[in-house]
């Protein structure tokens, strides 16, 4: 059999499914952990366009907020609050016992700050000086 390296742009969601399928495999073969398993909260208008929300994912009791975006006419209204609230409610009565999110120093860091979430580790090195940050918070105390 024969194998070769193929660049896509902008790949199929299907072939990355597969990627973490693998990698779901591995996990339970090596460690028995459960799969991860991937949600998502949305905030809908009255025509259901999608006007904002989070999509996360649990690995192996942490729960990851991949991310989180509204729409500018929503913003300042504690509707990132409300998702944040409901995404670490589901994620503690799944067994998560911690929360961590990315942010670049432009994005959205005070605002996860103010919902208590601690730098644990920031990179250094992206264009025009960015900082990115890696924070977490205990969902168990």
């Amino acid at each position: 059999m024969t194998y070769k390296i193929n660049f896509e742009a902008n790949p199929a969601p299907e072939d990355i499914q597969v990627l973490g399928d693998g990698i779901i495999e591995y996990a339970v073969q090596r460690k028995n952990h459960k799969p991860m398993a991937f949600f998502a909260f949305f905030i809908r208008d009255e025509n259901n366009k999608i006007q904002g929300g989070c999509n996360c994912a649990m690995l192996y009791g942490c729960l990851y907020i991949d991310s989180l975006w509204l729409t500018e006419s929503l913003r300042h209204q504690k509707w990132g609050t409300q998702l944040m609230s409901s995404a670490e409610k589901y994620g503690k009565e799944q067994g998560c016992t911690f929360a961590c999110v990315n942010t670049m120093d432009w994005e959205a860091l005070d605002f996860y700050k103010k919902l208590n979430y601690k730098i644990e580790f920031e990179r250094h090195g992206f264009e025009k000086n960015s900082v990115f940050y890696f924070l977490r918070k205990e969902l168990i105390n």
